[in-house]
């Protein structure tokens, strides 16, 4: 299983309304891309300095599956709208073994 995670950092302009709308276009894949096994996604909590705003937590079965969901035309709508709304974006793929 491959874990794809993301963590968004928001413009400060951005209004709440905005926010939420990303959470749930994210939250929405997941019934549009099959190929997602399990989707997280969450605000932070803890608001420190060297936090990110948002947290995308998604699960695949392959590597190859991975690929194809950020060439998915519903994930493209998606990574539109965040360059719109996100100063930063970070990410990381793994290997899970459990």
């Amino acid at each position: 299983m491959i874990r794809h995670i993301v963590f968004f950092k928001f413009k400060p302009e951005i209004a709440e309304e905005q926010k939420n709308k990303l959470v749930e276009d994210l939250k929405t894949l997941k019934k549009k891309i099959p190929l997602i096994q399990r989707l997280e996604v969450g605000f932070d909590i803890g608001k420190k300095p060297n936090s990110y705003d948002l947290a995308l937590n998604t699960d695949f079965n392959t590597w190859e599956d991975v690929e194809k969901y950020s060439i998915h035309p519903d994930h493209v709508t998606v990574v539109v709208f965040i360059k719109q709304i996100c100063e930063d974006v970070c990410k990381i793929d793994y290997e899970v073994n459990d």
